[in-house]
Order: C-alpha cells, then structure tokens, then sequence
C-alpha cells in the first residue's frame, strides 16, 4: 500500500507517470507587497522583527500513524514511523521570486528517518501589517523543494494571519483559504489548484508521460464534484461524478468518452451513458462546510512536556491555537490540522506542535476485499493517517549574527518570525505527499482497468 510519497510524482512510469524529479519554482500570481520586504523586513513594536543575515536552529520530532478499519479486515497491519528534526533558518536578501512581497525566511531541514535521511529547502515571507491599535503578523506566501527537486508553492489572495499583536486572552480570528497552489516536477509534470473562500476548487494537472496526459478536478460548494482522466488519443476525458449527499446516499457513476467512428463507418456512434459505479452512505451533512477555521489566544498557559522547552524560557506563556477542518468530496477526505504555538512575552513562539488527522472513506489504495474493481467506495471509515510535528527554540545552536543590535537585543528579537517559518513548510510539504497517495494511487488502477475498454475506433 504504501507508495512513494511525492505529490503525482509516485505513480511508476509504465503505468502513468514517470517518477518525479526536479524543475524550477512555479511563479504565483503578484499581490501587492504589504509591509516588509527586502531592505525593508518585517518591523513592529512587538517582538516580530527580523534583520538580514540573522540564523537560527531548532529541533524537534514528528511521528506518523496510519491505522486501517476496513470493514472486512486489513491486509496490511497499522504502523507508526518516527523520525528526528533539525532546521536552520536564515533571514536572506534575496528578491522575492513570488510577487508576494514580506521578508524571505530561508529554511533547511534534515529530517533522520529509520530508513532514510531527507533534506528539503524553504522559502516564507512574513509581514506586519497594521490593524486597529495593534499588528497583524502574517504568511504572504511560500514555496518548497524536496530532495527530489520537486517544487510546491502556496500563496493567498489574503495573507494569513499567525499572531494578532499584542496577544491577549480570547482574541480570535479566521482566515480565507482562498489562493493557489502550483506544483513542478523535473518530468514535466504540473499541478495548479485554485482555492475559492468557502473550500470549494478547481485542479489542473498534466504529465510529460505515461498512460494519462491530464486530470482536472471540480469541487462544488454542496459537496458535488467531478473527476476528469485524460488518456493520450481518447476523444474525451473519462468522467467520475460524484453527487452531493440525497438522502442518506452518494453516487459515483463513471462515463467513457464518446468513441469516434471508424474510417470508412457510417451514422454516429452512441454515447456511452455514465455508468453509476457506487453509491456509498453519505459521510457528511448536505449543504457541508468545506473548510473551516478557528484562531483563538490563551494566556496562563503552562508549556507541555512534549514541546521540552529549554528552561531559560520558564515555565509558561501564551498560546495560539488554530484548528483547520476539511472535506475534499473527490478523495473521500475528511481532514482536521491543529497547530498550537506556545509565546514568551519578549521572545515570541518557544516551541510549535502540530497534528494533522486525515480520515479516508473511500479505498482509492484498492487494497482490500471490497474494493473488486479500482477502488471501494464504502462511505465508512477505511484509512486514518495521523501526522504530528513539533519543533522547539533551542537555547544552544542559536545564533543571531546580525551586527545591528545589541546582545540583549538580538537573542530575542527575530525568534518568532524564524519559527513559524521552520515549521509551517516542512510540515505542510508532508501533508501534500501524504494527500496525493490515494490519488495517484486511484489514477494508476484507472488505467489498468478502464483504459483497456475504451474504444477510440468506432461504436461499442
């Protein structure tokens, strides 16, 4: 079941795609530049500065579990995969290649698996934006590359706000997932997703090689979707339709582009009429939320064992916590992330834990009994993969090389700005591997089964 972890870049060459590998950043689209920038960083009265040529380290660990509760049992038993972090970070010069303006965080991380040593590069720009009597610090933009030399990139059409400044206890907010996302890989291969406000998007990807040429995604705002397959020479896509939940029920239905005639035939060839594949118990409400989001500041709160924040830093700050919940209709995915940031007054973020929860519905995997054909759809739970992540402030390995400020200055200025971007890119570049399993995974038995039957010459 497990298949190698690159967004699209997984399925095997003979089947689909050919393995991923390298390709420049994707440009995004431009906004204009909020406060912060190149020769003009992140700057407030709060303690969300940043100065060119700071550095800093951290560390931390992440573990991952995926347990299976098929129906009929699994053939593959539940496993948990722990691993170790290190990051450094740097506030760079550089021009900012994404046109989203903010001040480039530059992160390098080594994560230590049992199996194997992996090495991705970040990009985040942050800013302080003014807001009432206080600061809004905010994610204007960010952009990866695995080991692979697989690129990922993420913008907002608002930028996300990370901290209300100064923090105080019940202040809360929300933000919009609207934004792209844009993906390149060294084959060839993109993918470029549009999010709208309320969860609904639009997807677009296309491959260099194998048996598939392009997919595109639709998700509509009752929880309806469609899923379109290009194969190279068809004369249309091949359509899973997925409905919005009638009483109780979904239905997934397939339909085969109308073949084209033969040479020499005569009349029209008929259409292939969708084919209704499935119709799973409905796994969420009519008229759903498709994201939803909470912020909320705690002060008082006591730092948590896991997060080992070094004692210089005491023993309590404040918290923010923000929980993201998701339902992609198409994958079967009912997604929860919740990040907690533990402040020090003077200092920012001392240690950031998050965890991501996916539950699947559908057996895209089509690895068990059920599934007799290129996935079950069962609309009960079949797969949750749990992934955490925490990286805490390091007293040693800190170091601030700016000249700028003063000692006392230095060692607590930047912190906060540096974390956030540590942490938010590598953990977001696992949940976009993780997410594309199943996909490609789906695609892959799409064309073993569904491509042989297409008939491109004439009526069937």
């Amino acid at each position: 079941m497990k298949i190698p972890a690159m967004l699209f870049g997984a399925v095997a060459a003979a089947a689909l795609l050919a393995a991923c590998g390298g390709g420049g950043a994707p440009a995004l689209p431009s906004n204009p530049p909020p406060v912060g920038g190149p020769g003009n960083p992140a700057v407030s009265s709060s303690s969300r500065p940043a100065v060119v040529g700071d550095t800093f380290a951290f560390s931390g660990s992440s573990l991952e579990n995926d347990v299976y509760t098929y129906p009929v049992g699994s053939p593959f038993p539940s496993t948990s995969t722990a691993a170790k972090i290190g990051e450094n970070v740097v506030v760079t010069a550089s021009a900012d290649p994404l046109g989203a303006g903010g001040t480039d965080f530059h992160s390098t991380t080594t994560t230590v698996g049992t199996t194997a040593t992996r090495v991705t590069t970040g990009d985040s720009y942050y800013s302080t934006i003014s807001a009432g009597s206080g600061t809004n610090f905010v994610l204007n933009a960010q952009q990866s590359v695995d080991d692979s030399k697989n690129t990922y990139a993420w913008t907002y059409t608002t930028p996300q706000i990370l901290d209300e400044l100064p923090e105080t206890a019940g202040a809360s907010w929300t933000n919009s997932p609207a934004g792209t996302y844009n993906e390149t890989d060294a084959d060839g291969a993109t993918i470029a997703r549009t999010t709208n406000a309320d969860g609904t998007y639009t997807e677009n990807d296309t491959f260099a090689t194998g048996g598939i040429s392009k997919m595109t995604f639709t998700v509509n705002a009752d929880g309806s979707g469609a899923w379109d397959i290009y194969f190279p020479g068809a004369p249309g896509p091949s359509i899973v339709s997925y409905t919005a939940p009638t009483s109780g029920t979904i239905s997934v239905a397939v339909q085969n582009p109308t073949p084209t005639p033969s040479p020499g035939a005569t009349g029209t060839p008929a259409p292939n009429p969708p084919r209704v594949y499935a119709t799973p118990a409905a796994w969420f409400s009519p008229a759903p939320k498709l994201y939803q989001e909470s912020d909320t500041v705690s002060t008082g709160v006591t730092f948590p064992a896991s997060c080992a924040v070094p004692s210089a830093y005491g023993a309590s700050g404040n918290s923010i916590v923000q929980t993201i919940s998701k339902i992609d209709p198409i994958l079967g995915l009912d997604e929860v992330t919740t990040t907690t940031t533990y402040t020090l007054q003077g200092v920012g973020p001392v240690c950031v834990a998050m965890n991501d929860v996916q539950t699947y519905y559908y057996d895209y995997l089509n690895d068990t009994a059920l599934s007799g054909g290129f996935a079950d759809f069962a609309g009960s739970p079949q797969l949750t993969k749990t992934y955490s992540q925490t990286l805490t402030l390091q007293t040693a390995g800190t170091s601030i090389q700016s000249e700028a400020r003063s000692t006392k200055s230095a060692a607590v200025a930047p912190i906060s700005t540096a974390l956030f971007a540590a942490d938010l890119s590598n953990f977001r570049m696992h949940i976009a591997r993780e997410r594309a399993q199943a996909r490609t995974a789906f695609a892959k038995m799409f064309v073993r089964i569904i491509a042989p039957t297409l008939s491109l010459g004439g009526n069937r």
